[in-house]
């Protein structure tokens, strides 16, 4: 095999060498371990023996040794440290084969062979000497094609082994990553390293915690895994959205995601232009497309009647101020029946592109019920930790609420966080008040329904009865037997406000309605 052109004497060694090969002279490489490594954008030291080894395989046939294969899996673990790419390793070695061929010597002896009776032929009165030569020209065919088997052969195991090691040292990196980034995912919600390391360790996944972030926490009805589409594919959603690099991990079985504030998910919606309706919306706003009134504002009115045209103009004109991304407190939630006593953050055409995408995605999942917990922008490793916490509470609120399929900001939810740092005296009211309710024919089930129907419509019997599947008498035949049996009238504002603080307590606490 023909070496480099290079200067006589002893050759320097390259310095730039990936760490983990031998000590390489790029003068006295073949010249097709440096036209190939030329091609490929490589080092030449990652061939190591190949090309030696070749000729041997074609001079005897062998196989490659064990030896020989495990040097060649060191090369492809070097290959993949020095961040060398898998395409560019196997382009060097299948270059490396093509370009050496001409230069192996069972095929120079072939081709010597081959030129010997080609002017034996022409040469006139030397019959015999051209008969002996086509015989020895069959027999370096035969030896020639017995060489390429072998050097095809010895080719296949070397880049299969160089790619098994390049693929085991990717595997070893990719572990040792994930251990590195869960480790940091367990002390940034944790708050149990110092500081300043967690800074350095978080700056190095593209994380920049002195910058303000907000975190987001994903819970349903199954657990999130890390490594799986459902968690790859909202990374690839939140970063393409992000400035920076957000940080996605799971952490028992809740999917959280630390976005950066400057990012389009973390500014919020943006108001519609002045005297545009979005779409879905009737120009008085959500309340004159519910058909609800004053009833919500007074927290009375008659049952069975509708608001007269001033009211419905009142209450449009009111509504019509509220900030976009958010509900009436009376509109239905995503869960049908369920009622929303405070304004909650929803999805809705006037949301960023980032959570539209996010939500979009999550929707599409077969047979998840999820709902996102919204933590507010903090900066710092303590702002994390904290935005974890609310984040976390959020999405757990949401899922008592019954609230599947909303993002839930955890400003929204502070007057449930009232109701449930008292949770005994919670628990007291919910019994004092419901537990009558248990004495009427069919339980309390269907009473306490009928009162999260009635208080979601705003007080009014008609879109509470259509809620149901009820007739308007029947519904007003319920609201008199809860009367009756709680001794509070759900049309009068004060009982009202006491049923309606029971109801939602039952919810949070997990109250049983059929317990005696």
């Amino acid at each position: 095999m023909e070496e480099a052109d290079g200067p006589a004497g002893t050759a320097p060694v390259d310095d730039d060498a990936p760490a983990g090969l031998p000590e390489t002279s790029l003068t006295r490489l073949p010249r097709a371990a440096v036209l190939a490594a030329a091609d490929s954008r490589l080092h030449a030291g990652l061939l190591g023996d190949y090309l030696d080894v070749l000729a041997s395989a074609a001079d005897s046939g062998r196989r490659l040794t064990r030896a020989e294969l495990e040097a060649f899996r060191d090369l492809g673990q070097a290959a993949a440290e020095s961040g060398a790419s898998l395409r560019a390793l196997v382009d060097l070695y299948l270059s490396a084969t093509w370009r050496v061929w001409p230069s192996l010597p069972a095929v120079r002896a072939a081709d010597r062979t081959a030129r010997e009776l080609t002017r034996a032929s022409s040469t006139p009165g030397q019959l015999a000497d051209a008969l002996r030569s086509a015989g020895e020209s069959v027999g370096a065919v035969s030896r020639t094609r017995a060489a390429a088997s072998a050097v095809l052969r010895a080719s296949d195991d070397a880049v299969a082994a160089v790619c098994e090691g390049y693929e085991a040292a990717r595997t070893a990196r990719a572990r040792s990553e994930e251990a590195l980034r869960r480790e940091l995912v367990d002390d940034l919600l944790t708050g149990t390293s110092a500081v300043g390391q967690l800074l350095e360790r978080a700056g190095a996944f593209g994380l920049r915690l002195e910058a303000p972030h907000v975190v987001l926490v994903v819970a349903g009805n199954r657990r999130f895994l890390d490594g799986r589409a459902l968690t790859r594919a909202a990374e690839g959603i939140l970063r393409e959205h992000s400035l920076t690099d957000p940080l996605v991990a799971t952490r028992g079985g809740l999917l959280v995601c630390v976005v950066p504030e400057q990012g389009d998910l973390a500014r919020g919606p943006e108001p519609p232009a002045r005297g545009v309706t979005p779409a879905g919306r009737s120009p008085a706003g959500p309340d004159a497309a519910a058909g609800t009134g004053s009833g919500q504002a007074t927290g009375g009115g008659v049952r069975g009647r509708r608001p007269g045209r001033r009211a419905r103009r009142v209450g449009a004109a009111a509504g019509g101020n509220r900030p976009p991304g958010r509900r009436r407190a009376d509109e239905s939630g995503a869960g049908g029946a369920g009622f929303s006593p405070l304004p909650a953050f929803a999805p809705t055409q006037e949301t960023t592109a980032a959570m539209a995408a996010l939500t979009r995605r999550l929707r599409a999942e077969p047979g998840l019920l999820w709902r996102v917990g919204v933590s507010r922008a903090r900066s710092g490793v303590a702002g994390v930790r904290i935005g974890f916490e609310e984040a976390r509470g959020a999405a757990e609120l949401a899922g008592r609420l019954g609230l599947e399929g909303a993002v839930v900001h955890t400003d929204d939810l502070l007057i449930y966080k009232v109701l449930l740092r008292d949770r005994e005296a919670l628990a007291e009211l919910v019994e004092a008040v419901l537990s009558p309710l248990r004495a009427a024919r069919g339980g309390a089930g269907p009473l306490i329904d009928t009162l999260d129907a009635y208080f979601t419509t705003g007080g009014v019997a008609l879109a509470a009865a259509r809620r149901l599947h009820l007739s308007v008498r029947a519904l007003t035949y319920r609201l008199d037997r809860i009367h009756a049996l709680t001794r509070h009238d759900p049309t009068s504002p004060t009982d009202r406000y006491v049923l309606q603080t029971a109801v939602l307590g039952a919810r949070l606490i997990g109250w049983d309605p059929a317990a005696g």
